[in-house]
């Protein structure tokens, strides 16, 4: 809701409340109180339990009735834990962020930036996303990162100081097309989630864990007219307030830019995707509806 001042406001009193008990706590006491902030909401919100469990039952036919209970148990608490992980980690300068991320893949990068076309950062609201760009530019150079403004101005302002650090750049999703084609044709990073649903007009179906959904075709259009490859990035949480990241083999775009081309890379980013989300599937936010219009 775009157009609510006081529940804007109230958003943000709620938020800023949150945010000045996590930060009187330890890093990891912030992302333990996180998770049982999590878990509270699994036993509130009854809709959103719903959108987790139906999600869970297409991802993961198999899985029997208590298995998928538990599994949207820890996906809310590990969904709350990636919340107070964001505001908490912004207590870090680089030096102290940097000595909290074990990063397995540079070469990787560094191999794709070689071919001297740009790169394509791809990540997924999976583990912790936000530390993915936060360590990109905090050791190797300014990520320009993909992503929709949040409704509330409010609180848009506090994301943006979040995803703006370490010389980092925020694009809006829309009418930021030219902006990322010169970036890329200046050999720079563009980074672009690509697992949340799009609306009808602006995405094309691709199947996701064997089901069509909305997604959009921008980021195969980009590797497919600029040649820059897909690099899959991901990080997630370990113990003590530490975080683990990784770079995956890269996706070469091949051919030129078509629908059937479009739609064969987005489905192998998608393929990419759900692979990683399998090893540790609470880790991914499951309280969106993905497959809204087709299941």
């Amino acid at each position: 809701m775009k157009n609510a001042p006081v529940r804007h406001r109230l958003e943000l009193g709620g938020y800023l409340a949150v945010k000045a008990l996590l930060r009187g706590l330890p890093h990891a006491g912030s992302r333990a109180c996180g998770a049982s902030l999590g878990g509270i909401l699994h036993r509130l919100d009854a809709r959103h339990r719903r959108v987790v469990e139906h999600n869970l039952r297409l991802a993961f036919p198999a899985l029997d009735d208590d298995d998928r209970a538990a599994l949207a148990r820890r996906a809310f608490r590990h969904t709350g834990a990636t919340f107070a992980d964001a505001i908490s980690i912004q207590r870090f300068d680089r030096a102290e962020l940097c000595r909290r991320v074990d990063v397995s893949g540079w070469e990787v990068l560094r191999d794709a930036e070689a071919m001297g076309r740009g790169v394509l950062v791809m990540g997924a609201h999976l583990g912790n996303w936000e530390v993915v760009a936060l360590t990109v530019g905090a050791l190797h150079g300014p990520l320009q990162a993909v992503g929709r403004p949040a409704d509330n101005p409010w609180m848009d302002r506090e994301l943006q100081r979040l995803r703006t650090r370490f010389g980092n750049v925020s694009l809006a999703k829309h009418g930021s097309v030219r902006r990322m084609l010169r970036v890329l044709k200046e050999e720079g990073r563009v980074g672009m989630l690509i697992d949340q649903r799009v609306k009808p007009h602006e995405g094309i179906a691709v199947p996701f864990f064997g089901t069509p959904c909305w997604t959009s075709p921008l980021l195969a259009r980009l590797a497919l007219r600029t040649g820059a490859p897909i690099v899959p990035a991901f990080g997630d949480h370990l113990p003590d307030g530490r975080y683990a990241m990784r770079f995956l083999t890269p996706l070469v775009p091949e051919g030129s830019e078509n629908d059937e081309t479009v739609l064969a890379l987005t489905e192998r980013c998608l393929e990419v995707v759900a692979e990683a989300i399998r090893l540790r599937p609470e880790s991914w936010f499951w309280l969106h509806e993905r497959w809204k219009g087709f299941a």
